[in-house]
């Protein structure tokens, strides 16, 4: 980003700061990519179990104490089952106007009022695909049993397969020994 390691901290900061606090802000493509790592990171520390070092962390990244709040209170609960991708950038098509940086709209998945709603979390859509084959096929999820039954069984058939694979080899003559 062409900045000292102060300026881009300092900079991150109030960014991340003002990503929480309106939860989508416009940024060149850049500074949206580089945000995206300390964004998710302060997510992760509200989603954390240890909460009071989680909070210690995070006052030292964010910048105002109502939008620390928001931060535990409301992005922490709404993200507790995603296991990570917090934020989505989207890339402008028109650039900025003095200087012709690429510019991008950094914001947070899962959030209200959002046009294009965000794939649930893989949890989530393991429990719809279930319910889904459950009321429309009539399938039960197998049990971790019956899996392990059939892994067995297609390793069974795979070493079958390998045996007469190697058996036929061998079986055949070899054609350069009759020339000899």
């Amino acid at each position: 980003l062409n900045r000292t390691s102060s300026h881009k901290w300092a900079m991150l900061r109030n960014m991340v700061t003002s990503l929480i606090k309106h939860e989508r802000i416009v940024t060149t493509t850049g500074k949206a990519k580089e945000l995206k790592y300390l964004a998710d990171h302060v997510v992760t520390l509200a989603k954390s179990d240890c909460r009071l070092s989680g909070i210690r962390h995070a006052n030292k990244i964010i910048r105002e104490k109502p939008v620390l709040t928001k931060l535990f209170q409301v992005l922490g609960p709404r993200y507790e089952e995603r296991e990570g991708g917090y934020t989505r950038i989207l890339k402008l098509s028109k650039n900025r106007k003095g200087d012709g940086a690429d510019m991008a709209v950094m914001e947070y998945v899962d959030r209200p009022g959002e046009l294009r709603a965000a794939r649930p979390p893989t949890s989530v859509q393991q429990e719809i695909m279930a319910q889904y084959l459950k009321e429309k096929i009539g399938l039960e999820p197998l049990s971790e049993d019956d899996v392990q039954i059939l892994e067995k069984e297609i390793n069974d058939l795979s070493v079958e397969e390998n045996s007469d694979d190697e058996e036929s080899t061998n079986s055949e003559p070899k054609e350069d020994e009759g020339k000899k």
